[in-house]
């Protein structure tokens, strides 16, 4: 749980507005601080670095960005010095605030990755010297991305000297989903070089993986990057679960276009990333107080973040999905504590649905005993959204009047 730059400003970032990000994160004008509510990290993404300062390498035909980069003769980053004129100083900061700060690779802006493999050598040098920037500044994290490496090259060799260095890190492989059997065909199959999980192995050598592309604050797209979850979510042996989570990326939650979808669009989303276990990083602007206290109830709801952070064998599926009328709906749930199942229903449609969640498919043993072979028996349901108990409930759920992209979110517990 976290901040990162990019959905809030994309590359137009700088030391200055990052330490304004620690304080926005630790500050408690509302009560509780999104540290104290667990938004602990700080992320710098791409931005920070000088492109074509560094060493440029001459082809014919030419290579992709003229052969620029951002990268010296001995493999070490350029760091654009007017915006950060200290990253160390930078990660101080955030650590003096109690903040886990975290850093970007294989930067997209300049993207020089065509560039260094040109010489393989060369580009050894500055995968290490990439992460000689990132220990030295002392980070406690750090995303990769793909941007020109095509095969996984620089990942790979990036990966083995963060392991080599021995410190604990929080590694994602940001590799945009590449063999992802959810894309859309005309994306390019470049299968697993950057070690994206294929099956249920316990081999994952990151703490979390990109799922798709890169996100966008429309519903069409959050809806999509969801879908996208789905082949790390199996039943049995599900690939996302700790140390290895299936991450659709970033929150637009405080990013939709204002109109009256906007909170209850943020507050879905929200709630499907909650309800799959996904690792939760704000990218809206935390220093524009309109938006947030329009937001604020959405990310500081400690029982959605419950759900997202409890862990009970499974990082959360889909139970049931269909139409309404003529929008389409979706169930979603996870298993917690005392056989509990938190459920979420959402309408990715745009007229309002009913339907009804049989409590067989949640596998909640709450049926009304009307068989004749058993005793009737409840279960306790918690509103996560309105924060308070609904009737106990038996044999299904009946939910109606969902309008247009909102959702409901309850938690069913089985009665003694």
């Amino acid at each position: 749980m976290g901040y990162r730059t990019w959905n809030d400003i994309l590359g137009n970032v700088n030391q200055s507005y990052v330490q304004r990000i620690v304080d926005a994160v630790v500050s408690k004008a509302r009560g509780a601080s999104l540290a104290d509510l667990g938004y602990g990290r700080v992320g710098t993404d791409d931005g920070w670095q000088r492109c074509d300062a560094g060493r440029q390498i001459g082809r014919t035909p030419p290579l992709p960005n003229n052969g620029t980069s951002f990268h010296a003769d001995d493999g070490s980053p350029l760091v654009n010095a007017s915006r950060f004129p200290s990253m160390a100083s930078m990660v101080a900061y955030g650590h003096a605030r109690g903040i886990k700060m975290d850093f970007y690779l294989l930067n997209c802006i300049c993207m020089d990755e065509y560039t260094l493999q040109a010489d393989p050598a060369w580009a050894q040098k500055c995968y290490a010297g990439d992460v000689e920037l990132l220990l030295a500044a002392g980070f406690d994290g750090v995303k990769i991305d793909n941007c020109g490496d095509d095969q996984g090259v620089g990942y790979v060799s990036r990966l083995r000297h963060l392991n080599a260095s021995e410190k604990r890190l929080v590694i994602e492989n940001s590799n945009q989903g590449f063999g992802n059997p959810w894309f859309v065909p005309h994306r390019r199959p470049a299968g697993p070089p950057r070690e994206n999980p294929t099956n249920g192995s316990d081999y994952c050598p990151f703490h979390m993986f990109r799922t798709g592309g890169d996100i966008s604050a429309t519903f069409g797209n959050i809806y999509q990057k969801l879908q996208f979850v789905r082949p790390y979510l199996a039943a049995d042996n599900p690939i996302s679960r700790p140390g290895c989570w299936a991450f659709p990326d970033q929150l637009e939650v405080g990013n939709f276009p204002p109109g009256p979808l906007a909170f209850v669009e943020s507050r879905t989303h929200f709630g499907a990333w909650c309800v799959v276990s996904s690792p939760l990083y704000l990218s809206t602007s935390l220093l524009d107080e309109a938006r947030m206290a329009t937001v604020w109830p959405v990310i500081s709801n400690k029982e959605a973040i419950q759900v997202n952070q409890m862990w009970h064998g499974h990082p959360g599926r889909l139970v049931l999905e269909g139409t309404s009328g003529t929008s389409h709906w979706q169930c979603w749930a996870k298993h917690g504590p005392s056989g509990a199942q938190a459920v979420l229903v959402l309408n990715a449609g745009s007229e309002s649905i009913n339907t009804t969640i049989p409590f067989d498919r949640l596998g909640l043993p709450c049926h009304s005993g009307g068989d004749g072979t058993s005793n009737a028996t409840s279960c306790s349901a918690r509103d996560i959204w309105a924060h308070a108990d609904l009737a106990p409930m038996a044999d299904a759920w009946t939910v109606t009047g969902l309008g247009p992209h909102d959702s409901r979110f309850v938690v069913f517990t089985p009665t003694a």
